[in-house]
């Protein structure tokens, strides 16, 4: 199943909201994401072990 973004439909504002963050603030979302990229391929790698296995 395929989900469509509206995007188009997302209000233009002149700043974006990654320029409103201090540093403190866009380094904490960096590192959020970099942990949910982690554990996103550990899992996938995981599940490739345990079909191999199979």
């Amino acid at each position: 199943m395929q989900l469509n973004l509206p995007l188009a439909d997302l209000p233009s504002d002149d700043g974006s909201l990654w320029e409103q963050l201090d540093q403190t603030a866009r380094d904490a979302v960096i590192d959020a994401l970099a942990r949910a990229i982690a554990r996103v391929v550990t899992q996938s790698r995981q599940g490739q072990r345990e079909n191999d296995d199979e």
